[in-house]
Parts: structure tokens; C-alpha cells; sequence
């Protein structure tokens, strides 16, 4: 349709053609717009400095390009600001989804966390797995002649926003790792509030309602890890947002994250990492 090419021109560039999007599936819905590489590259990506009037998100399915360090379930993604020229590094045929928000509109939602906007040049950041899902239902709500779907896509369009800004700013949630178990489920949602205290699998048993033994076995059925390894993964994770948003010390990460010790702390997180926690503050605060 005309209107939606209108749109994408909007998003993309007002030097678009309808040629450069031939190898290309494309959806798009008020300030929102998914591209998506089927068959071959976008023309467009491959012209030398050019820019988008929108926020671009781009989502490697490859962990091989990422640059940083990644949870388990996630993906690398890049996001680069408006009107900034580049060029896509590769040719190649790559499986990737491009997200397009328009300026006004991220800007608007990213305020609402009170947080001061960079200027992204390709700054690489982690994202749940599970945004694809989101994505996904918004790109076949677009293609379908469904009734009122103004009304969900506009919805969808606000989730997608808002998982892509609270990833940025290190709000990251993996929704994969949500258990279906309700028992197991609950003791995640205790994790999350208490990861700063003491905590052993007696009383993360507790919390299920379960002996020790059954508890174990149904965790490591429902999430692939152990109680206690979890913990250790959600407390490095509080640590990672300490060490990215403030100058606090080590000392007060540890004793607010459950280490108990900075040393503990050192320790741990290059484990999960594989740099101390110190490098990490380096690499992410500028």
C-alpha cells in the first residue's frame, strides 16, 4: 500500500526506493516499523553514509557479534540514533530484525524513566530472547485485515518500546526464565525481592513449600540450573546495574547484592563474566 510505503519512508529515509526493500519483509504501524531480511540485504543498508530519521534497533540472532558480555536467552542488539551517517558493516546475506521508532516517540517514552538520552552510535546492549515473540505478533497483526487492530498493534507497539529502553538502561528481564511452575515461580519472584539477603535452599524450599530434595530437582527440571547458581546470576546481574548507574562503592555493592564481601563479589562476577567488576565500570560508564 502507498500509505504504508509512505511510513516506511518516514522511518527509514526520504531517499528510500521501493526497490531497496525487494529482499526485505516489512511492517509498519504508526511510529513503529520491523524490517526484516528474507531473501537477500536491504538496498538501502548498504548505501555508504546514510542516516534514519528514527531510532534504529538492530537484533543479531549470532552471538558471534556481539561485543559485549551476554545473559543466557539473550541476543545482541545495536542501536544507533537519528540522523548519525554509517553504513552497514557487511554485505553478506545476515539473519537480523531492524526495529525503526520514530524520534519524537522514543524520546518521549525514554523520558519517562527519568534517565539522560545518549547519542547512540552503534552502542551494543543485551535483549531477552523473548522480545522476538513480541515482534513477531506485531508483524503478523500488521499483515492480517483483523478487526480492531489498531487498537492491539498500538499496544504492541508501546510493549516493544519500552522492552528495548528498559534493556538499554539495564532493566533487562529474561521472560524466558519465568517458570510455568507455579512452586518455582514463586521462589524466583522471592529472589528477585531478597537476592540481598542470606539465603540457602532451605529456605528457598520454604518458600516453595517443598522438601529440599524436591524442590532441587523440580528448579533444575523447570530452569536448566540449580537454586543457588540462579541466585548467583540475578545477584551479578543487580550488580552489573549498580556498577553501570552510580559511583557506589565496591563494598556497598557487595553488602547490598549479597556477597558479603567485595572480595566475594570479585570473584563471582569475573566468574560470570569474565571481568572484574571494576573492568566492567570502566567498559560501561563514561
Amino acid at each position: 500500500m502507498q500509505e504504508d510505503f509512505w511510513l516506511m519512508k518516514s522511518l527509514v529515509g526520504e531517499n528510500l526506493q521501493e526497490k531497496d526493500l525487494k529482499h526485505v519483509d516489512c511492517y509498519v504501524f504508526n511510529k513503529v516499523g520491523i524490517f526484516i531480511p528474507s531473501t537477500g540485504v536491504c538496498g538501502y543498508a548498504q548505501q555508504k553514509n546514510h542516516t534514519h530519521p528514527s531510532y534504529m534497533i538492530t537484533i543479531m540472532f549470532s552471538r558471534e557479534y556481539a561485543q559485549i558480555d551476554l545473559p543466557r536467552n539473550h541476543y545482541p542488539a545495536a542501536i544507533m540514533s537519528p540522523d548519525i551517517p554509517h553504513r552497514d558493516v557487511s554485505s553478506e546475506f545476515l539473519h537480523y530484525y531492524c526495529i525503526m521508532i520514530e524520534k519524537e516517540y522514543f524520546e518521549s517514552q525514554y523520558g519517562l524513566y527519568g534517565e539522560e538520552l545518549p547519542k547512540f552510535h552503534n552502542y551494543q546492549f543485551p535483549i531477552c530472547s523473548d522480545i522476538i515473540k513480541a515482534v513477531n505478533t506485531f508483524a503478523f497483526e500488521c499483515s492480517k485485515q483483523m478487526k480492531n487492530k489498531e487498537i492491539t498493534l498500538q499496544s504492541q507497539m508501546t510493549i516493544i518500546t519500552h522492552w528495548i529502553i528498559r534493556s538499554l538502561i539495564g532493566e533487562n528481564m529474561d521472560m524466558r526464565s519465568v517458570s510455568s511452575d507455579y512452586a518455582v515461580a514463586r521462589v524466583q519472584h522471592y529472589i528477585e525481592q531478597h537476592y540481598g539477603e542470606d539465603l540457602s535452599v532451605e529456605i528457598l524450599a520454604g518458600v516453595a513449600n517443598q522438601s529440599e530434595s524436591t524442590f532441587q530437582r523440580g528448579f533444575k527440571r523447570e530452569l536448566g540450573t540449580t537454586p543457588m547458581h540462579y541466585l548467583m546470576e540475578v545477584r551479578v546481574e543487580k550488580a552489573k546495574l549498580m556498577l553501570r548507574r552510580s559511583n557506589v562503592s565496591l563494598t556497598d555493592i557487595s553488602d547490598s547484592c549479597g556477597f558479603g564481601s567485595s572480595a566475594h563479589l570479585s570473584a563471582a562476577f569475573k566468574k560470570h563474566t569474565g571481568v572484574t567488576p571494576s573492568e566492567y565500570r570502566r567498559l560501561t560508564v563514561s
